[in-house]
């Protein structure tokens, strides 16, 4: 295994060799729109990490995950959909709450990561802006932002079809066609599918189905564009559509496995995979057969439906140009998973009821949602060392959330449950009907607006020194309107249920509930034809943001800046939830982001771009158990972390030390720490017994108690995928034959270990890997076709993307600690034929 100590001075002599190499080739110039307007990326006083459509294909960058793998600072968990920058991210998936890295398709703001995954048919350049970008990219940027740019309309007729296949029964077809259509105006067409047949998880089910990759994809994408007035106004209208009908393929589906030992004793614990026989019943498959295997029956089945527009319209005036930007979307989003992660479905006795159990349980996870937005950006054209733009926008999102719906469907007593009671006279007095079999059920109807103005002004001081500035101010509104009903069954809260055999409805004592809202309702109401409590949250956030620095450019290939900006994120709620959970609100998020950087090119054939930040970040948003500082009692919450110092180094190098021969390095150092973080209460280790806990916050009826949890002191503690240390490696080389040309390309990431919870224990700690990856690409003479063969994990190394604890609460394993893991795709391979007309 390469030691972190090895891969730091490998990046370090590549650094000192590129300054003396007598190179015959030249990097080329790379074109982004960092700060909205078309700039080298030399020039840019912004950490950027681009790739064009030619540098994925080389280093091959198909996913978000390989985009990680080639941004410093960048990180991506799969199995839950959350992206960090920075250790600045998304603890939460709820629509009530935004995550800290602002996304954007064509300049048009997304919450879904989905469309970075799209192959270089559709895309043709990506751009990651690593910082606060509170003035250009104001919502929500607080960690950074990421862009992508299609590939437009062309002047000339050109069309082009791909198709590959690989291992794990997987293949895809794509196909796209472009050029003039009436007069000025252009137009494309593309359209991709993909099938994995079969999945990296197998099913001890025989009737079951692999999981993990598996499903079908499919999209497709059309452009207009032209122009007005012998150009005086540009316009470009893309129109788009997605399904996704998955086996366990993309956000939520199957790609962890859990370690430790078995709950014996808990009647509707699942078991520890693979061993299914859970519900407490030494029954099912003996021992770990399998470390990638399960036995279920439900599958982690995952739906998607896309459809979005995106428009844009540019006004050359004189002295400015004034750009419009409009776009919508509607994003469905389903999930089915399998709760009791088993295969058994015939009812059987549990020894606490002489009623039977049905065993077969399944969550419906459903996120349905549209969002528009309108922004109008004026910017100076003129020849002046003062450069200025200033703008609007405005943005909308609605959604239907449901967190859990979950299901006893083989089981019909729970379409007729009766009311909980103290009073065993009136234990047996009938709910209202529960036709779905639900035994628990959280969901929200979400509004979301946010309005902002911002402004940037350049004033070129020098020749070699440019002063920026520019300032934004935002307004937020939020309001949900929340759902919740819950069920027990055999469980002490209600006993009547053994003797009965039908489900107890526990709403009204579990989930109260207290409205913010009293425009909608106030206090909380329980509808008596549906059974569902019901109530109204409503806030709203205001923020100033904006950005200091100066830039300083001796000569045409260095640039050194230094920058202040100050970051803000909207507060959320943590609506959605089966009880109803009071302090549910919290406030916006802030930071104070300080960074010095330098990029220099030497000799045209080595690149540098290397960043220093220091961070203070404020009022960092957590759904966590702690200490509610108004009642002194421990409460499930979302929470204001009050401060966190985030500290970091990242480098990016290029080097063509000889024609045809490129490497690349990028090494990212991140140290994020929580400060002023009291009191808390680590779900899985209540009684704070892990080493190097430090209790605080606690009163002493607590201390005294050998049951009540105990809150911790969490200062110190790193912030969750703040990878501390990572280097990536690329080399590939081109031959030049008479027919053609041949190029390799060969990659090597490693990842320092991670902790992926602001607990920094064992069991929620991703060890630190590495994975290596192998292309080969074949060029003809005219550049008709290409021809690529890859190699991803070439060593099938066990790369973790999250992992988490579950504690056992009963049984001889009382205490005990499960770990799951989420692994990155194993080895895969497979070829690839691209052809253009």
């Amino acid at each position: 295994m390469i030691s972190r100590k090895t891969l730091m001075l490998s990046c370090a002599l590549m650094a000192l060799g590129g300054g003396a190499a007598q190179a015959q080739t030249v990097i080329e110039e790379l074109v982004v729109t960092a700060e909205k307007r078309e700039q080298s990326l030399q020039d840019v006083p912004v950490a950027v990490s681009a790739f064009t459509d030619e540098r994925r294909e080389m280093v091959g960058i198909n996913s978000v995950q390989d985009l990680t793998n080639f941004t410093p600072g960048l990180a991506y968990s799969t199995n839950n959909d959350r992206i960090n920058m920075r250790g600045i991210g998304r603890f939460t998936n709820n629509r009530s709450s935004e995550g800290g890295v602002a996304m954007y398709n064509d300049g048009v703001y997304t919450s879904s990561v989905t469309a970075f995954a799209r192959s270089t048919l559709f895309i043709d350049r990506t751009e990651a802006l690593r910082g606060p970008q509170g003035t250009l990219y104001g919502r929500n940027s607080i960690g950074g932002a990421l862009n992508i740019i299609s590939k437009r309309p062309t002047d000339d007729f050109y069309a082009e079809v791909r198709a590959g296949m690989g291992n794990y029964d997987t293949w895809m077809t794509e196909a796209a066609i472009s050029g003039p259509l009436v007069g000025n105006i252009r137009g494309r067409l593309a359209g991709s599918y993909n099938s994995q047949g079969e999945g990296y998880f197998t099913n001890l089910n025989p009737n079951g189905k692999s999981e993990g990759g598996r499903g079908d994809q499919w999209q497709v994408e059309g452009q207009l564009d032209g122009e007005l007035g012998d150009g005086k106004l540009e316009w470009w209208l893309k129109v788009d559509s997605a399904e996704w009908h998955n086996l366990g393929r993309g956000p939520g589906g199957r790609t962890t496995i859990t370690y430790g030992l078995r709950d014996v004793t808990s009647p509707l614990q699942a078991a520890l995979t693979p061993n299914s026989a859970a519900l407490g019943l030494p029954l099912g498959l003996p021992g770990n057969q399998c470390q990638f295997c399960f036995d279920t029956d439900d599958g982690n089945y995952i739906s998607l439906e896309n459809n979005g527009y995106a428009f844009n319209a540019t006004l050359h005036l004189d002295s400015f140009d004034v750009k419009y930007i409009a776009g919508y979307t509607y994003y469905d989003y389903r999930l089915q998973t399998d709760l009791d992660a088993t295969s058994r479905q015939a009812p059987f006795q549990l020894p606490v009821s002489t009623q039977p159990y049905y065993p077969r349980r399944n969550n419906q996870y459903q996120e349905e949602v549209w969002w528009f937005s309108n922004e109008i950006n004026i910017a100076s054209t003129y020849d002046s060392p003062l450069q200025w733009l200033i703008g609007a926008y405005q943005f909308r999102e609605g959604s239907n959330y449901t967190l859990s719906d979950a299901r006893h469907p083989d089981d019909a007593r729970f379409e007729n449950p009766t009311l909980f009671s103290l009073n065993p006279a009136t234990q047996l007095i009938p709910a209202a009907p529960n036709p779905e079999r639900r035994y628990a059920y959280g969901s929200s109807e979400n509004r979301s607006e946010s309005y902002a103005v911002f402004g940037q002004a350049d004033w070129q001081f020098t020749d070699e020194l440019k002063f920026t500035a520019g300032l934004r101010y935002t307004y937020d509104r939020k309001r949900s309107f929340e759902s919740a009903r819950l069920f027990c069954l055999y469980t002490a809260t209600c006993p009547i249920s053994r003797v009965t055999g039908r489900p107890v409805d526990v709403t009204a004592v579990a989930a109260p509930g207290t409205s913010t809202d009293p425009a909608v309702y106030l206090p909380a109401f329980t509808d008596p034809t549906t059974g569902l409590r019901h109530r109204g949250l409503k806030y709203d956030w205001s923020g100033i943001t904006g950005t200091l620095g100066v830039d300083w450019q001796p000569d045409p290939d260095t640039l050194a800046y230094a920058k202040y900006t100050r970051g803000y994120k909207a507060g959320g709620f943590n609506s959605g939830t089966t009880t109803l959970t009071p302090n549910v609100t919290t406030q916006e998020e802030t930071i104070d982001a300080y960074e010095v950087g330098l990029k220099k090119t030497f000799g045209g054939t080595f690149q540098a771009n290397a960043s220093a930040f220091l961070y203070d970040y404020q009022d960092i948003q957590v759904p966590i158990t702690g200490r509610d500082p108004v009642t002194d009692l421990n409460v499930t919450r979302f929470f204001n972390m009050p401060k966190a110092r985030i500290v970091g180094f990242e480098l990016e190098t290029i080097w063509q030390p000889i024609d045809n021969l490129q490497i690349l390095a990028n090494y990212s150092y991140l140290n994020a720490e929580l400060k002023e973080a009291c009191c808390f209460q680590d779900p899985e280790d209540p009684r704070g017994l892990q080493p190097g806990v430090v209790l605080a916050g606690n009163t002493a009826a607590a201390l005294a108690s050998p049951t009540a949890g105990l809150n911790q002191d969490l200062d110190g503690a790193k912030l969750p995928s703040s990878t501390p240390h990572r280097v990536t490696f690329n080399v590939n080389y081109t031959w030049e034959f008479d027919v053609g040309e041949l190029s390799a390309s060969l990659t090597h990431v490693w990842k320092d270990k991670t902790y992926y919870s602001i607990f920094n224990r064992y069991y929620n700690e991703g060890k630190a890997w590495h994975q290596t990856d192998a292309r080969l690409l074949w060029n003809d003479i005219d550049d008709r076709y290409t021809l690529i063969a890859y190699v991803k994990n070439i060593f099938e190394q066990e790369g973790v993307a999250g992992a988490d604890g579950s504690r056992i609460n009963t049984g001889p394993n009382t205490g005990f600690i499960n770990r799951t893991i989420s692994y990155v795709p194993p080895r895969t391979y497979g070829v690839e034929l691209q052809y253009r007309f």
